[in-house]
């Protein structure tokens, strides 16, 4: 696979896994609709209160996989990121990512107010530092007998 690959996964897949550590080191997994920039940065909103955002103030590191759940076995295809993650505050930014959301969704959104201040939501943007696909061996019966994770250069 090549990066025409994984810009083609982050186009047209909508739903990105973001695993984060609690303070206690507990391992934290969440799904989020999300939406990416032409740069590649993921973008989604979260309050601020859930788990994976407190985990992502006090340590902003994340790992994050976008794949076709619906891919039958031996057919997905996954993109795996390790990023840094920030919650956004400047206001252009924020419409930015919003206008990409509301896109994705079919939907604008109306009040970027919910995104700010006292609003019940936070727009989030996960930058990778490394990314990787999943490629798999298959034996001479075309079962499955290995996967393993090729890395892309970014």
């Amino acid at each position: 696979m090549n990066t025409a690959m994984a810009q083609k996964i982050l186009r047209e897949i909508q739903y990105a896994t973001i695993a984060t550590v609690c303070a206690d080191g507990a391992p934290w997994n969440t799904p989020v609709f999300c939406a990416c920039d032409e740069a590649g940065q993921i973008y989604w909103s979260s309050r601020p209160d859930a788990v994976h955002s407190r985990n992502l103030q006090r340590d902003p590191r994340a790992f994050i996989v976008i794949y076709n759940s619906k891919a039958g076995e031996g057919e997905g295809v996954g993109l795996y990121l390790d990023a840094k993650v920030e919650m956004i505050e400047d206001p252009a930014e924020i419409k930015t990512a919003l206008k990409l959301l509301g896109n994705r969704r079919g939907k604008p959104f109306k009040y970027p107010a919910k995104f700010i201040g006292e609003g019940p939501q936070r727009i989030y943007r996960a930058t990778a530092h490394k990314a990787w696909t999943n490629g798999a061996d298959l034996d001479q019966d075309g079962d499955f007998i290995r996967d393993y994770r090729v890395e892309l250069g970014l």
